[in-house]
């Protein structure tokens, strides 16, 4: 049996120091412009009493049944068996099809080579055992990385369903 990948992140937990999205830059040597991993600070709440500051961070959900899959006219978006959604670079025609379909918003444009790009879960790393560049990167340890099971296990079972269900 193929082991799916998942990729979750504790939003509480995170500082927002921004260690994941330039991690993911110089894994991708992605230039000025599109990020793969995006860290949003959120207004200050009131949060147990005290005013606090939340980050929202996103990447590509790697859903189940791809939306920007669906979308793509050219078949450049596929899902590799242990879930993993890419793009095709050489097949993308850059119609920002994609783009459109993605319920979450974080397929970027890259309008040097006019293609659609985004995170790929740093699919060379998993292959070789090793997390994507964010999870380890990350000061909070607040990025959860690895087998769908793993990650349940580490950040609860209803967190993950959430994220997985998209």
């Amino acid at each position: 049996m193929v082991k799916e990948y998942a990729l979750a992140i504790d939003w509480a937990a995170c500082c927002g120091c921004l260690s994941c999205s330039v991690a993911c830059k110089q894994e991708h040597d992605l230039p000025v412009g599109p990020q793969w991993v995006t860290v949003y600070c959120n207004a200050p709440q009131i949060i147990e009493g005290k005013p606090q500051l939340r980050y929202t961070v996103t990447h590509c959900m790697h859903c189940r049944e791809p939306k920007c899959m669906a979308a793509c006219p050219e078949s450049a978006i596929s899902r590799r068996a242990d879930g993993v959604v890419l793009i095709d670079a050489s097949m993308c025609n850059g119609c920002r099809m994609c783009m459109e379909a993605c319920p979450f918003g974080v397929i970027q444009f890259d309008e040097s080579r006019g293609i659609a790009q985004k995170c790929d879960l740093c699919v060379d790393r998993l292959d070789k055992g090793r997390p994507p560049a964010c999870a380890a990167a990350c000061v909070s340890h607040c990025i959860y990385a690895g087998e769908v099971a793993e990650v349940a296990r580490k950040v609860g079972k209803s967190k993950l369903l959430l994220w997985y269900k998209a």
